[in-house]
């Protein structure tokens, strides 16, 4: 059976453990966002460091549709990054690390204890279990703004480290629900979430596509038409802060 990547929580020997299955999904979601999603709101932020080589506002444009019975939301940005900045940016979204003209992933559960750094909402990284076959349980907690409580969410994560054709490059990272308990299921909701993650680059014209695809469902009292209104902005904020805070943490290495 075919590799689905829904809101479905999986347990350790449900996943798919072949990279080409994994892959596969991966690409023909982020492929459907691209040819065939609803086009919704763009928004634009102004960076105070800026990373890349664009000199405007960042402009963030969502995208959504019904897939599998599930609301998905993405976000697309262009961006024009020098080789070095796109590099150190798979450091950080992906793990991966630029080793002669391929790369290498030294720590597969890196770019989940990384993503504190940027997303501004999450408050809690725990990596409770690595799978020989590379799938990496992650417990993350967010904190969503008063009145609501804590989210957390129990994660599966795969990363799939850039692979080259002609002058483009492109990697992934994979999340989908686990079948696990929680930390605390008195204080805390649960909530659960899947998503799809792709650095796409063009050497030749210093081109990045950034594409990221979620699904998810923040549970508590909080209507699902609601959080789906939410979300989109929510999300395109992750694109403005992460810039911000490479630049910040590449200018303090000069």
């Amino acid at each position: 059976m075919a590799f689905e990547i829904t809101t479905q929580a999986l347990r350790a020997d449900q996943l798919p453990t072949h990279k080409a299955d994994i892959a596969s999904a991966a690409q023909e979601l982020i492929d459907e966002v691209h040819s065939s999603w609803k086009k919704g709101k763009c928004y634009k932020y102004q960076l105070q460091h800026n990373p890349t080589l664009d000199t405007e506002s960042v402009a963030v444009q969502t995208y959504s549709t019904t897939r599998a019975g599930e609301y998905w939301l993405s976000r697309v940005s262009e961006h024009r990054l020098e080789p070095a900045v796109y590099e150190r940016l798979v450091k950080e979204l992906n793990g991966s690390v630029r080793d002669g003209d391929g790369w290498t992933l030294p720590d597969r559960s890196a770019r989940s204890r990384r993503e504190i750094d940027y997303i501004e909402v999450l408050s809690r990284v725990d990596v409770a279990q690595t799978l020989e076959s590379g799938w990496v349980l992650v417990n993350l907690e967010y904190e969503l703004g008063k009145p609501l409580t804590t989210r957390e969410f129990n994660e599966w994560v795969y990363v799939l480290e850039p692979t080259r054709d002609a002058q483009r490059e492109r990697s992934f990272v994979v999340s989908v629900v686990a079948d696990a308990p929680l930390h605390d299921s008195v204080a805390h909701t649960p909530a659960v979430y899947a998503s799809v993650e792709q650095l796409d680059y063009d050497y030749e014209s210093q081109k990045l596509i950034w594409t990221m695809a979620t699904t998810s469902d923040a549970g508590g009292n909080v209507p699902k038409w609601i959080q789906n209104t939410m979300i989109a902005k929510a999300v395109s904020k992750d694109v403005g802060y992460c810039f911000e805070w490479l630049a910040k943490n590449m200018e303090a290495e000069k």
